[in-house]
């Protein structure tokens, strides 16, 4: 149980920092809070609530913490792009870009992103030109072995 415990509270965080990048309000759980968050997270992948995680149970909640990590990641390369600290990417920081150098003449302007039009990208924003710019990328060849 001790195990689990520790291993709940270490995805907690993870979770907390993807909400709070939603938009919602997360407070850190202090330390003595941990193991209760670790319960909630017990309780939340305990979908049928019959005190075990199931096989699939245990998937999809894995996938939710997969999906706050990659955006915690992504988060940090946004905050990385972003030259002028001022929380948006500029033009010139969205040319440097990697999907959108590899595009090169293909890639679409910043303003096809730029949903409220304040010429610059939010971090919404950016993971809507980062799933666009993806998803038009060529395959890339397994490794040879």
């Amino acid at each position: 149980m001790k195990t689990w415990i520790v291993l709940m509270a270490a995805l907690v965080a993870p979770v907390a920092f993807a909400q709070q990048q939603a938009g919602k309000p997360v407070a850190a759980p202090a330390a003595a809070e941990q193991g209760q968050g670790a319960d909630a997270m017990f309780a939340a992948w305990d979908a049928n609530h019959d005190g075990s995680i199931s096989k699939d149970e245990f998937r999809a909640g894995f996938v939710q913490v997969r999906d706050a990590l990659t955006v915690q990641r992504l988060h940090a390369e946004f905050e990385r792009r972003d030259a002028n600290h001022d929380g948006k990417l500029q033009a010139s920081e969205y040319a440097q870009m990697m999907l959108v150098q590899r595009a090169g003449k293909n890639a679409p302007p910043m303003s096809a992103f730029d949903k409220d039009k304040n010429q610059s990208l939010d971090f919404p924003e950016y993971l809507d030109a980062l799933k666009t710019l993806a998803k038009s990328q060529p395959a890339t060849a397994a490794p040879k072995k």
